[in-house]
């Protein structure tokens, strides 16, 4: 008996070796190893303070291409999707509900990376609905000046360069820096790197830049002064070409400088844009050159229209589309010289040597005109709530300031304090500013540069 039960152990031994032979030969292949999710990582952020429905413009990498993939939280806020995306940029709108903390990124099926910066969410008022202006008096600059460029962020108004003259024998150039507090009401000065008339400005993020001109020892100047409002700090850098008379604004976070005069006889189409995110430049042309031509932008759109060319004025509009980074050309319902521009809200509006104001809706992608009280041959124009001004103007010499509300889509006129030309306008918080330019001789001996500052204020 003991026999049989060592023959029938070693039999049924022998048949599960057998089986596991059998199986052993016929194993499946290793599953595949699955890819190793790429790395994202956040290298910075622009701008790195604001309110709830600001563009805030993320650098880094890995991101992908799909929106959908891509969540953003600001603090502890809910995630929100971005509104523009490529493999190393994102752009995406500040929710309601942020705090102020580090962004955090998150793809599906990848990592998460995090800032290592703190994004301040602002909680202070949201300016852009306030469609209530009144007239709240007068300033002075600290140096009478005409010709000069003007810009505002945050709670700075910026007025910088210019040329100031009492005779017309008297005249100087100016690198004078005036700098207006919205919160303090305080005014304080700083000088440009160098002395210039017919220069750009235009702000984004924490900087305003300051471009181009032309002075006694330099005809047409590549010169940038940039100014961070955050640190008060000034910096410099070059365009690619020297030129005056140019325009400049900012979309997202570009600063763009476009056309302008590089000689005695020629205009330029050169276009040099300033990426503050990255501290880039890159370059890019217009359709044609000309100069004393004006540019502003609304979403993803930035208009350069009008200007002079060959003794001709021009009624070309040249069109920048801020998400496919591609040209186009419109044109405005006249030829607009000494065209000066704003925007609020979807609206971008033109005036100049007419009375005629050409209106363009971004959202709809149409032309409107409007007629102004007078002209602005060579007046100032700014914006702010639901407010774009044109001030001042030269033929005739005007005081008129020319209103228009971009949602009622009414216009309604104020006054300056003196008439004036060849003056600057800009805003920040709650106030619209113009200031400097030339008062008109008006029986005097010769036209004389002004100190004055007018200041607007707007309310709900």
């Amino acid at each position: 008996m003991k026999r049989f039960f060592t023959i029938f152990t070693l039999g049924i031994v022998s048949l599960l070796l057998s089986c596991g032979k059998s199986d052993s030969g016929s194993t499946e292949s290793p599953a595949p190893t699955p890819p190793i999710a790429p790395t994202i990582t956040i290298s910075s952020f622009t701008p790195q303070s604001g309110r709830a429905g600001i563009t805030v413009t993320i650098m880094g990498t890995a991101f992908g291409t799909d929106l959908n993939a891509v969540s953003i939280k600001f603090g502890n806020a809910v995630a929100v999707k971005p509104k523009t995306i490529t493999p190393t940029q994102l752009s995406v709108d500040v929710p309601a509900d942020a705090t102020t903390g580090k962004i955090t990124v998150s793809v599906t099926g990848s990592t998460t990376a995090i800032s290592a910066n703190d994004f301040t969410f602002d909680t202070t008022i949201d300016y852009s609905t306030y469609n209530k202006i009144e007239y709240t008096g007068t300033a002075s600059l600290s140096e009478a000046r005409e010709n000069f460029a003007a810009a505002g962020i945050g709670s700075k108004i910026v007025f910088a360069g210019g040329f100031s003259y009492t005779t017309a024998k008297d005249g100087k150039y100016s690198k004078t820096v005036d700098i207006y507090n919205t919160s303090t009401n305080a005014w304080t000065t700083a000088q440009l790197s160098e002395a210039r008339e017919g220069l750009a400005a235009a702000a984004a993020g924490n900087k305003i830049l300051f471009a181009g001109g032309s002075s006694e020892t330099t005809t047409y100047s590549k010169t940038v002064d940039i100014y961070d409002v955050v640190t008060n700090t000034w910096s410099t850098a070059q365009l690619s070409e020297g030129r005056h008379k140019l325009t400049a604004t900012a979309i997202g976070n570009l600063v763009v400088f476009s056309g302008g005069a590089n000689s005695s006889s020629s205009n330029s189409s050169t276009v040099d844009i300033y990426d503050v995110t990255t501290n880039t430049w890159t370059t890019a042309k217009l359709s044609d050159g000309r100069r004393r031509l004006a540019s502003a932008s609304s979403g993803t759109k930035l208009l350069v229209a009008g200007g002079s060319f060959d003794n001709l004025d021009g009624k070309t509009v040249d069109v920048y589309d801020g998400v496919t980074k591609a040209w186009t050309t419109t044109q405005m319902s006249e030829e607009k010289s000494h065209c000066i521009g704003t925007s609020a809200g979807s609206k971008i509006v033109f005036a100049g040597n007419s009375k005629t104001a050409d209106i363009y809706d971004v959202t709809t992608n149409k032309w409107t005109t409007a007629q102004m009280s007078t002209t602005k041959y060579d007046g100032a124009a700014a914006s702010g709530g639901t407010k774009i001004l044109f001030a001042g103007g030269a033929v005739p010499s005007s005081k008129a300031v020319d209103i228009f509300d971009v949602v009622s889509n009414t216009w309604t006129t104020l006054q300056l304090s003196e008439e004036k030309y060849g003056l600057a306008g800009a805003s920040a918080a709650n106030k619209i500013i113009f200031a400097g330019g030339t008062r008109p001789a008006n029986g005097a001996s010769t036209s004389q540069t002004t100190k004055t500052v007018d200041i607007f204020t707007l309310s709900k």
